[in-house]
């Protein structure tokens, strides 16, 4: 709560900090605000859903969600939204810098205190439960992530890490999220019976659409429990005795029914339960619902969980106090879920990155806290090659407010785990961030890869070659065994144009041209329909 005003002057953002009085309530205001009304689902296209006491948000036929439906793996993303604006400085601690111990009197954590994870720098020590993870190699930190122009506004900050975008880009879609325009024919003749993505909390942009936020929010753990047991969101049983109760009972039957995503998620539950302890917190038993659903075989992609609290204002703590809880709940959260996944044998499947929409100030402040900053660090768990990607701030060099200045661009992050983790081509995952991004090549391809010189585990289709082309193209796909296999071609209405083969083929490449030349200039789909599956693309002729 910010309820103290005695920080000394700043050069960031107005209401930033504490001392800016009026205008930090309101951009306070507006934050929260934002999230309530997401977290109710107005505005947003589609039906509403709360899930076990934490915000769930389950989200269909998006253009990059089909991708990762049809993608030849069944993994999984994990994001945690540490919500407030995360202080990285006494989370990944530069202990060999003395300007770290001037700027921070009271807060600093010392090196005899940290965690230490190298010659220069350590985590808190209230994260010692990732000890494990960090020595077998399953977690990766990230130094000094951020972008050019870094914005100090919650609201607006949280949009650009979630959008994907620049600071001076308005973008309105998110990231996991974009480009609803022309989805594949399958989702839209025979739409999922299960959410491709589900959010537990965390912002709503992130699943944004430009047709809106398609999909349901579950409220949290408790509410998920209360959903399994009725039978839905509604009780259908609790209602009086008479006849405004009979209509009740039946609007609400006609509510619960009409909820697609329903039984998949009730059938993954039933099928499953938790197989380690997690702790007694929000954010543990968001995760611990996670893993259920995992377990249970739902096949969704992408999880958002968030934990809220980082907005340490004021009496941040150093190894002790607020902060120190607040990562204490990560670690041990974290900790808890992989030791869940490992039960079964899971855990290679899930990877997991948390990511704050600012870090704090460099210098602590006069209430003992530290306000609105610039750049911080990322930790990502599980099948990853584990270490630490990038230099931490050197302290000297800094931005305008006095604050460090960011090294790694938050979406290179985004583009190694779309591209290396969910397997999208190059072009793809550019279209999906609006740009080229590096793969920092932390996705350990061990565990991701088959052995060489084993037999595909999957089918697989390739981009048609030449595209754009005119008249015509070659599509090429692999089969892992003989079977019955048809390609068909599609107009981007999803109206079907010609069945270029419908026969049974052995094992291995294949390819076969298709001749345009009586189409006219457009988008057309390809779709590969397999014993093992079927999956679709697109192909653009120009004339």
């Amino acid at each position: 709560m910010c309820n103290h005003h005695n920080h000394k002057p700043t050069k960031n953002r107005h209401g930033a900090s504490l001392e800016h009085g009026e205008a930090h309530t309101q951009d306070h205001q507006s934050w929260t605000r934002r999230s309530f009304l997401s977290t109710l689902g107005i505005g947003a296209l589609g039906s509403g859903l709360m899930l076990g006491g934490i915000p769930v948000n389950a989200m269909a036929r998006t253009k990059f969600l089909n991708r990762l439906s049809a993608a030849e793996n069944d993994r999984i993303l994990i994001l945690i939204q540490l919500s407030g604006g995360n202080d990285g400085l006494n989370t990944v601690i530069p202990f060999e810098n003395d300007v770290y111990y001037q700027k921070r009197p009271t807060i600093a954590i010392t090196k005899e205190q940290s965690i230490q994870l190298n010659d220069e720098i350590g985590i808190h020590p209230a994260m010692a439960s990732l000890e494990p993870l960090w020595g077998n190699g399953n977690m990766a930190v990230f130094n000094n992530v951020g972008y050019e122009d870094p914005n100090r506004s919650h609201a607006r900050a949280t949009d650009i890490w979630t959008s994907g975008s620049s600071s001076n880009m308005n973008v309105g879609t998110g990231w996991a999220g974009r480009y609803l325009l022309e989805d594949n024919p399958d989702y839209i003749a025979n739409p999922p019976e299960y959410p491709l993505g589900v959010r537990i909390g965390g912002s709503a942009t992130l699943f944004q659409s430009e047709f809106g936020n398609l999909g349901v929010t579950f409220g949290g753990a408790s509410q998920f429990a209360q959903f399994l047991e009725q039978g839905g969101f509604y009780s259908e049983e609790d209602v009086p005795a008479n006849e405004f109760g009979r209509s009740l009972s039946f609007a609400r039957k006609v509510a619960n029914s009409s909820f697609r995503y329903l039984e998949s998620i009730q059938n993954a539950a039933d099928n499953s339960t938790n197989l380690s302890e997690y702790p007694d917190s929000g954010l543990a038993r968001s995760l611990s619902v996670v893993a259920r659903l995992v377990r249970g075989g739902l096949p969704t992609k992408v999880f958002l969980v968030s934990r809220g609290g980082f907005d340490t204002h004021n009496n941040q703590g150093g190894i002790e106090g607020g902060h120190a809880n607040l990562l204490a709940d990560i670690a041990n959260s974290v900790q808890a879920l992989y030791a869940d996944l490992e039960a079964d044998g899971l855990q290679d499947r899930v990877l997991t990155m948390t990511f704050s929409e600012f870090g704090r100030t460099l210098d602590e402040n006069s209430s003992q806290g530290t306000d609105h900053g610039s750049s911080a660090p990322v930790m990502v768990f599980g099948p990853v090659n584990g270490g630490i990607y990038g230099e931490h701030a050197n302290l000297i060099d800094l931005d305008n407010s006095g604050d460090p200045v960011y090294e790694m661009d938050y979406r290179s992050i985004y583009s190694s785990i779309l591209t290396s983790w969910f397997g999208l081509e190059i072009d793809d995952t550019e279209t999906v961030l609006q740009g080229e991004f590096e793969d920092l090549g932390f996705v350990n391809a061990l565990a991701t890869s088959n052995e060489p010189g084993s037999a595909p585990i999957s089918f697989t289709l390739h981009q048609n070659y030449p595209n754009p082309f005119n008249p015509s193209t070659n599509i090429s796909f692999v089969l892992p065994d003989a079977g019955a296999v048809k390609v068909s071609v599609y107009d981007i209405k999803g109206s079907l144009i010609e069945v270029l083969t419908d026969r049974t083929l052995r094992a291995g490449e294949h390819t076969i041209a298709f001749d345009a030349r009586n189409l006219a200039s457009g988008t057309y789909i390809y779709r590969l329909d397999t014993p093992f599956g079927s999956t679709s693309r697109k192909m653009t002729l120009l004339k």
